[in-house]
């Protein structure tokens, strides 16, 4: 049977394997961590009505697997609780339910137990008759996502649970992700949760570039989306007029981005006799402050 997966679970998978090369998948046998810890669609042991098993969604597609799971190896530098705690704090639209360390949480409330459990908190996680599940995803954790479109967004996770975590429980502290690397022609666009516009996510933002090309100095141009069709706007900040601005090798750049803000355009603009953007790597992070509302 012909399946595929949910587009932002491969977009998962490629940012934490990027991010902890070590706990990349190696094939069975061939490595510390065989690749079985980075499934999506389910063996035989699986219920078929597991997200794992590939079903049809009426106005999206048929047959789509809506569930990734990755390992918890902290000594190779993936912290599956932290990443999935990660997602939890960041609500983001896609997520619909992640397990690890006994836990589970769900975007919408659940009573379980006689208890009410809020959307986006941490519940133990039992079978339905209220007893331990034979799998408690101790040794990998698992994110379902949600079953239409929005499952298909390729915008990167607001992760940072690589390299042993080490970010507090608390949904009030600072977050970031990324690098994010900016194409050397055309146009990267980047879609993130609205800066200060919700209850979800009420946090201000930074915007924090690094320029590893030459000595030569090109520039860049940045446009950003507030939400209303058709309308983009220069980034503001210092140094950058109509959002562009002149990038040297070696620079390091941050700028607040406005309230609303939830799309970006990002090129590189062609300056000199050759009229062609500059080779390189440019990449960028979203960095998240302190709630602040």
């Amino acid at each position: 049977m012909a399946w595929r997966a949910a587009r932002s679970l491969l977009v998962l998978q490629r940012q934490l394997q990027v991010a902890a090369p070590q706990a990349a998948p190696r094939g069975v046998g061939a490595g510390t961590l065989d690749a079985s810890a980075w499934g999506l669609i389910g063996d035989a042991e699986h219920d078929p009505t597991s997200d794992h098993s590939p079903h049809d969604f009426p106005g999206w597609g048929n047959d789509i697997v809506t569930a990734a799971d990755f390992p918890n190896a902290p000594a190779l530098g993936l912290d599956a609780h932290q990443v999935l705690d990660d997602i939890r704090r960041s609500h983001d639209p896609r997520a619909k339910y992640g397990i690890s360390n006994g836990k589970i949480f769900s975007n919408h409330d659940v009573w379980q137990g006689g208890v009410l459990y809020d959307a986006w908190s941490w519940r133990p996680y039992v079978t339905s008759s209220g007893g331990r599940p034979a799998d408690g995803h101790y040794t990998h954790g698992h994110l379902s996502v949600v079953g239409d479109r929005r499952a298909d967004g390729e915008q990167p996770w607001a992760i940072n649970g690589t390299a042993g975590g080490g970010q507090e429980d608390e949904d009030d502290m600072g977050a970031s992700f990324g690098p994010i690397e900016i194409q050397r022609e055309g146009i990267t666009s980047l879609t993130i949760p609205p800066v200060q516009a919700g209850l979800a996510d009420p946090r201000p933002a930074w915007l924090n570039l690094c320029n590893a090309t030459g000595d030569e100095p090109y520039r860049l141009r940045i446009w950003v989306s507030k939400g209303a069709p058709n309308v983009w706007e220069p980034l503001k900040g210092d140094g950058w007029v109509n959002g562009e601005r002149t990038m040297r090798g070696g620079e390091r750049v941050g700028v607040e981005l406005g309230k609303g803000t939830g799309g970006l355009d990002i090129r590189r603009v062609p300056v000199g006799a050759e009229k062609a953007p500059y080779a390189g790597h440019l990449t960028l992070a979203i960095e998240r402050g302190r709630v602040t509302g």
